[in-house]
């Protein structure tokens, strides 16, 4: 694999030709911006590489569907039955079956051709471009290429410097295994990757796998290094590193916050009845935040889904225990033993059935600190536990 250089500073003057083109297309369709790109052929030496930047660009761009989207099933299905009607077709009747449609919706000719594929993936609009200039898509476009390396990586480890608690809600979102281990003041994160023998799915593990790479890229300074499986069965060494781009623009739209992604239907449950409940002025000085609280164990990092907060300096945790696999339970229990904490309390779903999960469960905490739920979870209960186990 080779790394797009740049001696000469020529590179980058190019790319930041391709990020003012693609800002100056918002608001058009992205086949328009798909062709614009390829148009830009003329400049390079190498077609592969310009897909691959414009694929870069693309990713890191904001489409939406156009607001006509909605009818397209529906001009379809008028406009096909048109046709059926007028089956096989005959020289001259290419423009029937839409105006046949078309009389049938109350619409033009013309609107019918326009909505016919309205909701393709080609007719989304560019609503934001992403605000990056040619140096950093360079950057970017390079990180790419390392990223499509570790679908054959046995295994990976994550290093940094800062920014842990966005890299292991990456790896918890894109549920990997994984095992974590303090590095003096830091971390460092053994990731199984989708080369290993036993993942059932390669393809799709990998692409969970690359996701978190963008999380681990806005770190001070990061490193992974990756045991890669060779196309002759050989091992091969891969380290990449870096720092974050200096350049303070709008963020892209890629590495925007994003709204609270939650592992279960039950941890999205318990996030909403909390919002209805106990928003606004009915909070009763509560707040709740997802995985807001890590927790050292030694050499391992236990982060609980929830932290509940009150505005005089109380702090609950909040865990939520469904239903898993044994050896899930059993490390689940293992780091809720070994976290020894006060004022963690457990949500956990009465259906539960996993060898003597039940018993497990209240030999580690006292019986008030354990908010039983049949099929949601419920705020009302839990910030009452919280009430009672919350530390300052």
């Amino acid at each position: 694999m080779a790394y797009l250089a740049d001696p000469d500073g020529r590179v980058v003057t190019l790319l930041d030709r391709f990020c003012r083109l693609v800002r100056r297309l918002e608001g058009r369709p992205r086949a328009t911006v798909v062709e614009a790109l390829r148009r830009q052929e003329r400049r390079v030496r190498d077609s592969a590489r310009l897909a691959g930047i414009a694929k870069t660009l693309l990713d890191l761009s904001e489409f939406v569907p156009p607001d006509e989207a909605r009818l397209a099933p529906g001009v379809r299905e008028a406009v096909f039955h048109a046709r059926g009607r007028r089956w096989p077709p005959v020289p001259g009747d290419h423009d029937a079956p839409y105006a046949e449609a078309a009389a049938t919706l109350g619409r033009n000719v013309e609107d019918v051709k326009r909505l016919l594929y309205a909701d393709a993936p080609g007719a989304r609009v560019l609503r934001r471009a992403p605000a990056i200039d040619g140096r950093a898509l360079l950057a970017r476009y390079n990180l790419e290429l390392a990223r499509g390396v570790l679908l054959d990586a046995e295994r990976l480890t994550l290093t940094a410097r800062g920014g842990w608690r966005a890299i292991f809600r990456a790896l918890k979102a894109a549920r990997l295994m994984y095992t974590l281990r303090r590095q003096g003041r830091s971390y460092q994160v053994d990731v199984t990757g989708p080369a290993a023998e036993f993942i059932v799915k390669p393809a799709r593990y990998g692409v969970r796998l690359a996701r978190v790479v963008p999380a681990l890229m806005r770190a001070p300074a990061w490193r992974f290094d990756a045991e890669i499986r060779g196309a002759d069965g050989s091992r091969l060494s891969f380290r990449v590193s870096g720092k974050p781009h200096a350049p303070k623009t709008r963020a892209p739209v890629g590495e925007r916050a994003r709204k609270a992604r939650y592992d279960s239907a039950w941890e999205r449950s318990l996030a909403t009845d909390f919002r209805r409940k106990f928003g606004g002025d009915a909070r009763r000085g509560w707040t709740l935040a997802r995985e807001a609280s890590p927790v050292a164990l030694g050499d391992e990092l236990f982060l609980p889904d929830f932290t509940l907060r009150h505005d005089d300096g109380r702090e609950a945790l909040v865990e939520l225990v469904g239903f898993w696999t044994p050896e899930y339970l059993a490390e689940k229990t293992r780091k809720i033993a070994a976290a020894q904490l006060r004022h963690l309390i457990l949500v956990v779903y009465r259906g539960l059935a996993v060898g003597k999960a039940t018993t497990e469960l209240e030999s580690l905490v006292e019986q008030e600190r354990i908010v039983w739920f049949t099929t949601k979870p419920r705020a009302t209960d839990v910030v009452k536990a919280a009430e009672q186990w919350a530390v300052r």
